[in-house]
């Protein structure tokens, strides 16, 4: 039963952890150093395949197996007076329990006895904590000298490795810290060989443990948190005895502390034991980010939406890839969401909360027919919960607008099954009035794809070069309108350009298509520049934004979309050859855009040898 209640104490203080760091992803702090294996390259939170052997010291803990406390997206680590206040309250209270844990351990191998480990840890508290100062500053000069001269950062971690057996002789040996720290280099070069076959033993069970993160969600934490707590456990009490047995061989003193033991009945025993899958269930709650529902408080304004992505369209691949084009759907999208009035001068620093979205999200569906298995990839629709932190940033005209770029979003795990680990991020614009859901598997870099109109009100994503249908965004907002599209639309094209002029009709076609005149005017003129004979009506951006918009008055959205989806597709616009004009040498072709007050007719000619464009004729 001493080993148990040791147990639970470990898994108590490893649970608070995980509650503390949702807290910290949530609110916008860091806690050292339990928030820096959270992080990927791509700022997403993710159980990793792999190993890893260590030596579990003083307490188990699961950054020694480097598995992330939460399954929430850490995103930036966020530095400050409330990080360090945090940090510094966490450090003193892991500084008290361990030395609970420890002066537990000591009463077991020692006597067997259960003794009273809130006595010990206050006994031991000054010490333990000051240990804990000691190791970090040391850890963070290790850091600092790796980054400046890898040698010396080398050294000195070899350096405080000598000293690693100073908590374990101010327990055993009732020492000061001090007393310790002189006495534990000598010991760790004494006994070196005697707790090297332990150290080895415990490199191979940790690095079974680790292999347990490979587990999907909640069982990547579930299993690692109670199978190190109770291996970690056994290991350091192990070391502990062996430590304890050569101190006495030696000459050296034990004492135990005149503090008595700790009797408890079987009620309290039983509750003891019940604790551990009582607490195995608290932390995958806690590492799920569910325990922050209880900071939402308030209705939520639920809003339709529409959903858009990129894809290797006709003209990404025509412009060199850097024209970009969207395709559109129209579903049962929505999002309930609460924000606070956004519409005065006096905005917000952080935006923070949780919303229900109703989405698609691709899973793999299995069919077995016979002795064969068939694997299909198919997007089902899903009610989600999304947590956020986003963070005022400016856009290119001094507006502002919020996202998690700079914050934090996730999605709390619920019935989902996606065939591969998902992220998201989110932007809404200054005033509230749109709201921007990026879905993307979590393996992408998005930094490439997330881009903000110049005024901060749109998002408009650029086509990532690998798997450009994965990127998925949500666009919600109580202002669905054509003129809002076209808007958007709009900011997405000043982002757009042709690398060559050869078949740039498709990016002409794709202007049209999304009403955006200035488009238009601009690639007209540089057909012009590069020598192209275009014939087109001589008109300003206004004027082909205003015949544009003109065409598709009094279509509703739902078909406005299908026909920009043309843009953004590929066999969108397909051209017939005109064999009575085309000839050997030169071919002559017609499409159409096709807008809900009919057809406009795009003409062009090309060489049939190079493929090189010779003419351009819209509206002819």
């Amino acid at each position: 039963m001493a080993y148990t209640r040791l147990i639970v104490l470990v898994m108590v203080f490893e649970v608070l952890i995980t509650a503390l760091v949702g807290l910290g992803i949530y609110y916008g702090f860091s806690i050292f150093p339990y928030s820096q294996s959270l992080v990927t390259t791509t700022g997403a939170a993710v159980q990793t395949v792999g190993f890893n052997a260590t030596i579990p010291l003083y307490m188990p803990s699961l950054t020694d197996l480097k598995i992330p406390y939460t399954y929430l997206q850490a995103g930036a680590q966020v530095w400050g007076i409330t990080a360090f206040i945090v940090s510094a309250a966490v450090m003193g209270l892991q500084s008290f329990i361990r030395g609970m844990y420890l002066g537990g351990l000591k009463g077991w191998v020692l006597n067997r006895k259960t003794v009273p480990l809130i006595t010990y840890g206050r006994r031991y508290f000054g010490d333990m904590i000051a240990w804990s100062i000691f190791q970090n500053v040391i850890g963070a000069l290790v850091v600092y000298l790796a980054l400046s001269f890898f040698p010396f950062g080398l050294i000195l971690m070899i350096a405080l490795m000598f000293y690693s057996l100073t908590p374990y002789l101010i327990v055993l040996q009732n020492i000061t810290f001090s007393d310790a720290l002189a006495k534990a280099p000598r010991m760790f070069r004494r006994y070196f060989g005697t707790l090297l076959p332990l150290a080895l033993l415990a490199m191979l069970c940790t690095l079974v443990v680790s292999l347990f993160r490979s587990l999907t969600s909640p069982w990547g934490y579930a299993v690692p948190l109670l199978a190190y707590a109770c291996i970690g456990t056994l290991l350091i009490g192990e070391l502990m005895r062996k430590l304890a047995v050569k101190l006495k061989l030696d000459g050296e003193q034990t004492p135990d502390l005149p503090f008595g033991e700790n009797r408890a009945s079987r009620m309290v025993n039983a509750m003891i034991v019940l604790l551990v899958p009582a607490l195995v269930s608290v932390g995958i709650f806690a590492a799920s980010g569910r325990h922050l529902s209880a900071f939402e408080i308030g209705s939520k304004n639920r809003i339709e939406g529409f959903s858009y992505n990129t894809n290797f369209s006709d003209v990404f691949y025509a412009s060199e890839q850097k024209y970009t084009a969207y395709e559109w759907q129209t579903r049962d999208y929505s999002i309930a969401i609460r924000l606070p009035d956004l519409s005065g001068e006096r905005k917000p620093d952080e935006l923070r909360g949780i919303a229900d979205i109703t989405w698609q999200v691709n899973e793999e569906i299995r069919t077995v027919q016979g002795n064969s298995t068939f694997i299909d990839v198919k997007p089902i629709m899903h009610k989600s919960r999304l947590i956020y932190r986003l963070v005022r940033e400016t856009a290119n005209n001094g507006s502002f607008y919020y996202s998690s770029m700079s914050g934090s979003a996730s999605i709390i795990p619920g019935g989902e099954r996606p065939r591969e680990p998902l992220s998201i991020q989110i932007m809404i614009s200054g005033d509230g009035s749109h709201i921007f859901i990026m879905q993307y598997p979590t393996r992408f870099d998005i930094s490439q794809v997330f881009r903000v109109s110049d005024d901060g009100r749109y998002l408009i994503p650029g086509t990532s070069q690998m798997n450009p249908m994965d990127f998925h965004a949500y666009w919600f907002t109580t202002e669905q309108s054509t003129e809002n599209l076209f808007k958007l639309l709009a900011a997405k094209n000043k982002t757009n350009y042709i690398a060559t002029i050869n078949r740039s009709y498709l990016a002409l076609a794709c202007a049209m298509q999304e009403g955006d005149g200035r488009m238009v005017v601009n690639l007209l003129e540089t057909m012009r520049q590069a020598g192209l004979n275009v014939k087109a009506p001589d008109w300003d951006e206004l004027t082909w934004t205003d015949n544009l918009h003109g065409r598709y008055k009094g279509a509703t959205l739902q078909r406005t979309l299908e026909l920009m989806t043309k843009a953004g597709v590929q066999g969108g616009y397909e051209g017939r050859e005109l064999l009575d004009e085309s000839d050997e040498k030169i071919g002559v072709y017609r499409f159409e855009v096709p807008f809900p007050d009919g057809m406009l007719p795009i003409t062009y000619k090309e060489s049939k040898e190079d493929g090189k464009l010779l003419s351009v004729s819209v509206m002819d």
